[in-house]
């Protein structure tokens, strides 16, 4: 296939075009910037999708496009420019040149972890409350929105939490007081993990099978929780943190006294709090079923 990776220097763009080569595709890598290191035998491109003029012309002749640009910034004038804005151009371009094909890099984040059942699959309701969760959030679901709205095949893929060389800590984890102690937020519940590897190849078996227009999760199969990956992240610091869990039912109580006396302003909002650590399942049964996704379970 001849397949057109956007956000190709970012952290998942750039794995998503490795993977596609090594399954023997033609690429074109779209980066923003210079382009950061070597993609041969890929193509790169500079392109800046918010502006582009000449996207149509770049898109064509392509079999699938698979876009993962966009911005991690939870910052309404860059979700605005560099997530939505940049999908809008990309879907008309599209739609223009004839390239039916698209595989969109969406987010876990999107669901209302409040209102799921203990399993958070592809049934489970969206978020809502986007003033409480964020300008990311709200793109997420707008480009969502965009894609399915077209009349493109759109294929949305949903990942977890993404881990890899360089990025390795995550907000959801928990609290770092300096290098002496981590505090893990529910260090018992799951975390939705997808190493990097394994979530570039689900992407790319996303362009590459017949069925469209679908959305599934990305999580890998092993169940990972919070206070073991970051007891595994303190094995190798030196000196070793100490690592404390603070349980689920104490942080909900907390959350619900904040939010009574009119203080439930960061964290310990309810919606955050619940995205950010409340104990759910993530079966990924969809995604191995639709892609043939054999997700990393070592």
């Amino acid at each position: 296939m001849r397949i057109l990776v956007t956000g190709a220097g970012g952290f998942l763009g750039g794995a998503v075009v490795r993977a596609a080569l090594a399954r023997g595709h033609a690429v074109t890598a779209l980066v923003r910037g210079e382009p950061r290191g070597d993609f041969a035998p890929a193509r790169a491109v500079r392109c800046d999708l918010a502006q582009s003029t000449e996207l149509e012309a770049l898109v064509a002749g392509h079999d699938a496009v698979i876009h993962c640009a966009a911005s991690m910034r939870n910052d309404e004038t860059k979700q605005q420019r560099d997530t939505i804005a940049a999908t809008r151009t990309l879907l008309a371009a599209l739609e223009r040149s004839g390239v039916g094909r698209l595989v969109l890099a969406s987010s876990l984040a999107v669901y209302d972890h409040r209102r799921c059942a203990e399993r958070l699959d592809e049934s489970a309701p969206l978020e809502r409350d986007l003033a409480a969760r964020g300008p990311y959030v709200a793109a997420k679901l707008e480009v969502e929105r965009l894609a399915r709205d077209s009349r493109l095949d759109a294929r949305i893929l949903r990942p977890g939490l993404i881990h890899g060389p360089g990025r390795e800590w995550f907000h959801h984890l928990g609290i770092a007081l300096g290098g002496r102690a981590w505090i893990a937020l529910c260090g018992t519940a799951r975390l939705p993990l997808v190493s990097l590897e394994s979530c570039a190849q689900a992407f790319v078996l996303a362009a590459e099978v017949r069925q469209g227009d679908f959305t599934v999760n990305v999580v890998d199969e092993r169940v990972t929780t919070r206070g073991e990956y970051l007891r595994t992240l303190a094995a190798a610091i030196r000196p070793r943190p100490l690592v404390l869990s603070l349980p689920w039912g104490l942080l909900n109580a907390a959350s619900r006294l904040a939010s009574a006396v009119g203080s439930s302003a960061g964290s310990l909002h309810p919606a955050r709090l619940a995205a950010r650590c409340r104990p759910l399942d993530y079966p990924c049964e969809l995604a191995r079923r639709t892609l043939g996704w054999p997700s990393r379970a070592e």
